[in-house]
């Protein structure tokens, strides 16, 4: 947090008007949750005219993502449907203002693409910056103007302490040893995942015998790899130990467009 807070605060030139800095890693390593903890700095709020943030995702919609940025600085809904009006608008409310955005999880890595969306953003006040959360190195290399920040996995001492909140919360660890020992036996398992301590730990938190823990740490799932799929071990275990009615609640909400709103 501390070097990516010094680099936005920072005024250093470079070819772009606009710094950007990558956060890479994998899936469920705490990207956008650093990212968050940045944007939402004091520190940060006071540096810049206008933030915005955009959940990018798979799909690189250069109309979405620059209608989002122009409803975030404005507070007002953007009723435009062609994607010159958008930027032309984004611009004209960008000219001379010092500018952070947050675009979470990119995978798009063609930089025409890139190079269409930035338009608006060439006469921004100097200083201005861009955080990029990607899986992908490639992105990064296309859309970062400094050094990516790498996302570490976890030692297993801070796994453990993540895990251990989410799983025992007020319960004693002296009073429960062989949960620890079984605790333990599963960190090693998790590769240092913030996401998965956390989402173990839920799944546990509620399990008080021995056997429930081993039959987590002794789940074939574990094993399960399938070529292209990210979805690291620790979360399909949380799915596959559901109660059936929300495995169902699961699947129904999996079948709707990605920001698709509907009534609860």
């Amino acid at each position: 947090k501390k070097e990516i807070i010094e680099f936005l605060l920072s005024n250093e030139s470079s070819d772009s008007k606009v710094g950007v800095i990558p956060i890479v890693g994998m899936g469920g390593l705490g990207k956008t949750t650093l990212a968050r903890m940045v944007y939402n700095d004091e520190v940060v709020k006071k540096n810049f005219d206008l933030k915005a943030w955009v959940c990018v995702s798979d799909e690189f919609d250069i109309f979405r993502i620059s209608r989002v940025i122009l409803e975030s600085i404005t507070n007002k809904a953007c009723e435009f449907k062609d994607l010159n009006q958008v930027q032309v608008q984004l611009k004209q409310n960008l000219v001379g203002k010092k500018i952070l955005i947050v675009l979470d999880d990119v995978w798009d890595k063609k930089y025409y693409d890139w190079s269409v969306l930035k338009i608006p953003f060439n006469d921004v006040a100097p200083g201005s910056k861009i955080i990029v959360t990607t899986r992908d190195r490639d992105v990064a290399l296309v859309m970062g103007t400094v050094q990516n920040h790498l996302l570490q996995h976890l030692s297993d001492d801070n796994w453990w302490s993540v895990f251990e909140q989410h799983a025992f919360g007020n319960r004693s660890l002296d009073a429960n040893p062989n949960l620890v020992f079984i605790g333990r036996k599963i960190v090693e398992k998790c590769k240092g995942l913030p996401l998965a301590a956390r989402t173990l730990g839920g799944l546990l938190r509620f399990k008080e015998r021995d056997d429930e823990w081993d039959i987590v740490f002794n789940s074939k799932i574990w094993y399960l790899t399938e070529q292209g799929n990210e979805i690291p071990p620790a979360l399909r275990l949380s799915y596959y130990h559901l109660p059936s009615h929300l495995k169902q609640c699961f699947a129904y909400c999996s079948i709707l467009q990605k920001y698709y709103e509907f009534e609860k």
